[in-house]
């Protein structure tokens, strides 16, 4: 299976993301809008097929 290719900014929110950050505190520490950390979300589960959260943290290695 090929790994996965996140942008840089993607990368950023998987990690802020992997140390249970919500989307506000992710938001307010990379000094960007909520929606656009929503947007970044979405693609970063699509990119790691996973439907939520705790499916994106519980297989975090692919």
């Amino acid at each position: 299976m090929a790994t996965v290719k996140l942008t840089k900014r993607e990368h950023e929110i998987y990690e802020l993301i992997l140390t249970g950050k919500s989307n506000q505190k992710i938001a307010d520490e990379l000094y960007i809008s909520i929606n656009t950390v929503k947007t970044h979300v979405a693609k970063i589960l699509v990119k790691k097929s996973a439907s939520n959260r705790i499916q994106l943290i519980t297989n975090q290695n692919k």
